[in-house]
């Protein structure tokens, strides 16, 4: 028998319980993976997706990772592999580097470099703004300032789906969507998704979609989710508060999605809303606990050529388990 421990660690937030929560297992000599499916299936109540990190293949990268929900192996998740960076980093696994640090990682979708801005300041954290502390000894504690992706580029049309449509099955006036005089679109990269605006954050955060209609009509218009948001928020310093809903994904809710903020980010950016390169956007139906992400724009006259996604994580529990050992 072996102990391996699961940490869960949420993801867009400095507040434990908040944000988006993933579970983390750090098992460089992969003793654990024949299990893995296993033990995420346990945590379905608990837990959603879970990475598993091991030791890379490649030359090129520093770590493998895998993703789990309790029914299958996923290719990617953003916020999952967020997650796994800062275990590692609180595991001591990552070296930080005043400044810049990039830990890369091999993935079912290829290799994955993560961005990890880091501060030996330590009174960035301590003095209340945006950071966390690190104290990995007297050689490598400091702030903790974000962890970055970079995300697809997005493209956007006109939505075939009609606001009076929408609106019904997220039970909401047409008006609540039409009055904000934004544009209702299909944002795509590797899927499509609906980009809604509405008019004010009490609207959005009262939604209460029927998840099963919404469901259809996706599969009728051949969208895959739904990233409902407002310029009304509760924190001035967002510029946007959303939700998302991805019932065609297996997803009801998703309360911090990195893809939906990329893609809402680039919408506002290609729409003229915001002038900004580097925005802030809260996410979630728990308003004490909403996520924030922060999504940074790289521009070429005028044109989004780059997008990232990130932010903080922190730890809320770890969980020990004692299993047999099994041959992978």
């Amino acid at each position: 028998m072996k102990d391996i421990t699961i940490k869960r660690i949420d993801v867009f937030t400095t507040n434990p319980f908040g944000g988006n929560p993933a579970g983390v297992i750090i098992d460089m000599e992969r003793s654990r993976i024949g299990q893995i499916q296993a033990i995420a299936a346990e945590m379905r109540m608990n837990l959603i997706e879970l990475a598993y990190i091991t030791r890379a293949d490649s030359i090129e990268a520093d770590f493998q990772i895998r993703f789990y929900t309790p029914d299958k192996e996923l290719e990617f998740s953003g916020h999952v592999a967020l997650a796994a960076c800062y275990a590692l980093i609180e595991e001591g696994m990552i070296l930080l580097n005043e400044g810049l640090t990039t830990a890369v990682f091999e993935s079912k979708i290829g290799i994955v470099p993560l961005d990890i801005f880091f501060s030996r300041d330590s009174r960035e954290a301590e003095d209340g703004s945006e950071g966390i502390f690190i104290d990995k000894g007297s050689n490598a504690n400091g702030t903790l300032k974000k962890i970055m992706m970079q995300q697809p580029l997005y493209t956007f049309r006109d939505s075939s789906v009609q606001a009076k449509e929408i609106a019904a099955v997220l039970g909401i006036d047409p008006l609540d969507i039409t009055s904000t005089g934004l544009p209702l679109v299909t944002a795509s990269n590797e899927i499509d998704w609906l980009i809604i605006p509405v008019k004010s954050k009490e609207t959005v955060y009262g939604m209460h979609p029927d998840l099963i209609k919404l469901g259809i009509l996706n599969k009728k218009h051949d969208v895959w989710s739904n990233h409902i948001f407002t310029l009304d928020t509760y924190d001035p310093g967002c510029i946007t508060y959303s939700r998302n809903f991805s019932p065609c994904m297996g997803l009801w809710e998703d309360p911090a999605s990195a893809n939906g903020s990329a893609g809402l980010g680039a919408y506002l950016k290609h729409f003229g809303i915001t002038a900004s390169d580097s925005i802030v956007m809260e996410q979630g139906n728990e308003i004490d606990s909403l996520a924030r992400m922060q999504v940074e724009f790289t521009m070429d006259g005028g044109a989004v050529r780059n997008v990232r996604v990130g932010g903080l994580a922190v730890n809320s529990i770890e969980r020990p388990l004692e299993l047999q050992v099994i041959d992978s």
